[in-house]
């Protein structure tokens, strides 16, 4: 005789099953010590975060326009923002993982139930805490007493599983469209409406209304907790919905077969062999499949986006900072797909295997084709140079950098890529695989090592030494690519076996 679970033992026994599936995923092993390195990089946030909380506590005790309470609630907008987008390079929506229990016979809601309890629990939704607990302990503790404190903590720890699931539904929604940007960029246009719209708008008008929760909090009034159990519920609610909706739609939902009217060919680049057909396999996956478009697509756009900021605005004229940024927009195009390779082609990688190296003219494919992208942002910085921003050597300097040295490291990403990255299903990734930790070091190194670079040259040399050597060092590792491309190759082919046992497993 069979027993029916409870709603709970099967949420309980899913949320075990995807313990035991993280510990037993193909790359648990190589991503140990990545995941270690995050730990550093947690602690270093932790570190910040407190040394934040003991300047705001020392503002708060000097100020007489607001209490510490009233200060926290005016700060605690603003830290939500942050957290929604840091969720954006850690956290996964519940969709994402549900993908390989939606055809078992479980309740309608229960795995996604399952996973908007997990992201209730998680451990991330106590970060804030490091800046809240420590603030309130120097700054409310002393003015009103522990009750308040604990009581503004609970606030404040509601608000971040509020913005939980604030990011989840909106992650999901604008996984399946660009237009849902428009969501977040409204509400938080609307939380920030104090400073811009009104007779008195400004700065004091925004904390004048965002310090009426903290008088409320300090005056014990329960408002503000019913507020936030209720914004907590309502979002809890849509979120489930939008989740469901999404995983259904990709699992079960159907597409109408289009006659293709049009097929775009590039047949000029047939002369070139099996280098030429791989060309055509790249720029081809990058215009008929959803994924990695939206990915390219993005880049372009936020590459547009800072250089408009850049032209038009002072804010980034300091040295140090036009030295960040042109590193960081000369790399993001490129950065985007690349260090994702070879997750894409795992959908069909079995036949790069068939013959002799053919991987090899794959990734000489992808170097030229990424390189030759790199006229993108050198063009788009241009203006700056014409506004005496930049240097035209700067800029020269930098783009060869990026193909020669920043290129061979984020290429070393292939020999370790084990996971296929489905070409067009977003919402329901088997597994949530993009979360891959030594790809995360690979984009810390390329993003934060060079600028640590720069600034030391600048402080031994001048500008165009500093320039002349890190163009150097770029042709360097240009006019050598096919040495280091082949190498990668050799270490692909030692680990072939591992890895296509990885990209099969996973697709």
């Amino acid at each position: 005789m069979q027993t029916r679970l409870t709603l709970w033992q099967t949420i309980s026994c899913l949320l075990k099953h995807r313990r035991l599936a993280d510990r037993r995923a193909i790359d648990y092993e190589t991503n140990r010590f990545a995941k270690v390195m995050v730990g550093i990089a947690f602690l270093f946030t932790a570190g910040y975060l407190m040394m934040l909380a003991v300047l705001f506590a020392m503002i708060a005790n000097d100020t007489r326009s607001m209490t510490s309470v009233e200060l926290m609630c005016v700060l605690l907008p603003a830290v939500m923002c942050v957290d929604f987008l840091m969720r954006f390079t850690m956290q996964q929506t519940p969709a994402q993982i549900a993908r390989p229990y939606m055809l078992l016979p479980l309740p309608k809601y229960a795995c996604v139930d399952a996973f908007i309890f997990s992201s209730l629990t998680s451990w991330g939704n106590l970060t804030w805490l490091l800046l809240i607990v420590p603030y309130s302990i120097m700054s409310v503790v002393f003015s009103y007493g522990l009750l308040t404190m604990v009581y503004l903590v609970v606030v404040a720890l509601l608000a971040a599983v509020a913005n939980s699931q604030w990011y989840s539904m909106t992650r999901t929604l604008i996984n399946r469209s660009y237009l849902w940007w428009l969501l977040p960029i409204g509400f938080y246009a609307i939380v920030a409406a104090p400073l811009y719209l009104g007779t008195d708008a400004g700065l004091q008008q925004y904390a004048r209304i965002y310090s009426l929760p903290g008088e409320a909090i300090g005056e014990h009034s329960i408002w503000p907790l019913i507020a936030m159990v209720v914004l907590l519920s309502g979002l809890i609610i849509l979120n489930r919905r939008v989740q469901y909706a999404a995983v259904r739609k990709e699992t079960v939902g159907t597409k109408k077969t289009q006659t293709v009217a049009h097929v775009v060919k590039f047949n000029f680049l047939e002369r070139y062999g099996e280098f030429g057909t791989f060309l055509q396999l790249e720029i081809k996956q990058l215009m008929r499949n959803r994924n990695p478009r939206k990915a390219i697509i993005t880049s372009i756009i936020f590459t547009i986006i800072l250089c408009l900021l850049i032209i038009t605005t002072d804010i980034y004229d300091s040295p140090r900072m036009t030295n960040f940024w042109a590193l960081y927009i000369f790399i993001l195009p490129g950065a985007t797909i690349l260090v994702k390779m070879m997750g894409y082609e795992g959908n069909y990688v079995d036949g790069l295997f068939v013959r002799r190296e053919n991987i090899l003219a794959l990734l000489q494919a992808k170097y030229i084709f990424y390189s030759a992208m790199l006229l993108l942002p050198f063009v788009l910085m241009l203006p700056m140079v014409f506004a005496g921003k930049m240097s035209i050597v700067m800029l020269l300097s930098y783009a060869v950098y990026t193909m020669g040295f920043q290129y061979f490291v984020i290429f070393q990403s292939a020999v370790y890529t084990r996971q296929t990255i489905p070409m067009n299903e977003k919402i329901t990734s088997k597994g949530g695989l993009e979360g891959n930790y030594v790809q995360m070091i690979i984009i810390g190194v390329i993003f934060l090592v060079p600028n640590v670079i720069v600034t030391t040259l600048q402080t031994m040399f001048s500008d165009n030494t500093t320039y002349g050597i890190m163009l150097a060092i770029g042709l360097m590792f240009v006019l050598t690519n096919r040495l280091w491309l082949r190498n990668i190759y050799n270490r692909m082919m030692s680990r072939k076996y591992s890895n296509l046992e990885g990209f099969t497993s996973t697709r």
